[in-house]
């Protein structure tokens, strides 16, 4: 997979901005460059909230054995 060019320069992988509408994507592509300039994770990327994800096994697991709230 190619990588993708932050405002600020720095390379991402596609994958990180895939699926993402054009002002999505370049406000992603800026707070990934403002994360890499300060060295440190700023909370959510825009396009967060809306993305679909799965359980791990290994989570899955965990919570058949000691429950979802521990």
């Amino acid at each position: 997979m190619a990588n993708v060019k932050t405002p600020s320069g720095y390379s991402v992988p596609a994958k990180y901005v895939a699926g993402l509408t054009g002002a999505e994507r370049r406000l992603r592509l800026q707070q990934l460059g403002e994360m890499r300039k300060k060295g440190k994770l700023l909370g959510d990327l825009s396009g967060d909230k809306k993305a679909k994800t799965r359980k791990s096994k290994h989570t899955a697991a965990y919570e058949r054995r000691y429950g979802k709230g521990k």
